[in-house]
């Protein structure tokens, strides 16, 4: 009997993670002192995304605020999205009530990475978070295994709400200095201590 050889071909798409996050008003009190600031999904920071080079990230937003709001993605790349940066001109606001999707690619891009609000000063209320992407298995990278990986996330903070801050600058005036410094959401001296050739960090 003649042989007969079978030839399969498969091809299936790169890994695809879902989010949905709900952007609200809440009370926290980052400097001891409660105010109202920008939550995702009840969260401050908002949640960090762990990503890996080729996953597509399908985050789907949706603003509870009565304001338009928009995010972007501070140095991802926007492969063929690029009106996807979440920068107002390129991307529409998202109107009070309403949802939109992103669709990011991280393609190559080990390394850390933030999102923020890009529109009204929202990001001196909140609504940013890390975006940590490493490199896929059998890719290697130039340099050594690390023993740990943080995200670390620092900023100045001021004890009232970003809708002041947003007049004070529209009246022409230099912002008061900043009440504290936040490091992940907490305040902190911003002092770190790590030990040499171990994954050990405080602050």
């Amino acid at each position: 009997m003649p042989s007969s050889t079978l030839h399969l071909h498969f091809e299936a798409e790169d890994p695809y993670k879902h989010f949905t996050w709900r952007i609200t008003y809440g009370i926290i009190s980052p400097l001891g002192v409660n105010q109202q600031v920008i939550l995702i999904n009840g969260r401050f920071p908002g949640p960090e995304i762990h990503a890996v080079t080729n996953d597509n990230l399908i985050i789907n937003v949706v603003n509870h605020l009565p304001e338009p709001f928009l995010l972007t993605w501070n140095g991802v790349q926007q492969r063929k999205n690029s009106w996807q940066d979440g920068v107002y001109g390129t991307n529409c606001p998202i109107l009070p009530g309403r949802n939109f999707t992103y669709t990011l690619q991280v393609k190559d891009q080990i390394g850390s990475f933030f999102y923020f609000p890009s529109l009204d000063l929202h990001k001196a209320a909140g609504g940013f978070g890390g975006l940590r992407i490493v490199s896929r298995q059998g890719i290697p990278v130039p340099f050594p295994e690390p023993a740990a990986d943080y995200t670390v996330l620092i900023g100045d903070w001021y004890l009232f709400g970003h809708q002041r801050l947003r007049n004070i600058l529209d009246r022409g005036i230099m912002p008061p200095t900043p009440a504290g410094i936040l490091i992940n959401g907490l305040r902190s001296n911003a002092v770190f201590r790590v030990e040499q050739g171990t994954s050990l960090i405080t602050y």
